[in-house]
């Protein structure tokens, strides 16, 4: 799964983990303080830094870029 919750031992806090499904290693991290983690603007940001996500079979992936992409593709 490309972003999981990692929550921290003070309540309603945590950091939503966005890694590459090409398993290049690449990850961004996004801090919340309200209980809720903002997956929409999480997005966003990954938008502006060129991640891209695509729908494939019915499922959401995310990548840091093109050529990681690309390369799932391949796997697949």
């Amino acid at each position: 799964m490309s972003k999981e919750i990692e929550w921290s031992k003070i309540y309603g806090e945590g950091t939503l983990v966005c890694t590459c499904d090409n398993d290049c290693g690449t990850e961004e991290t996004f801090d919340f303080t309200d209980n809720f983690p903002n997956y929409k603007g999480a997005q966003e940001e990954l938008k502006n830094k060129g991640w891209l996500s695509c729908k494939i079979n019915g499922h959401w992936y995310d990548f840091c870029c093109e050529k990681c992409r690309n390369g799932y593709f391949k796997k697949i």
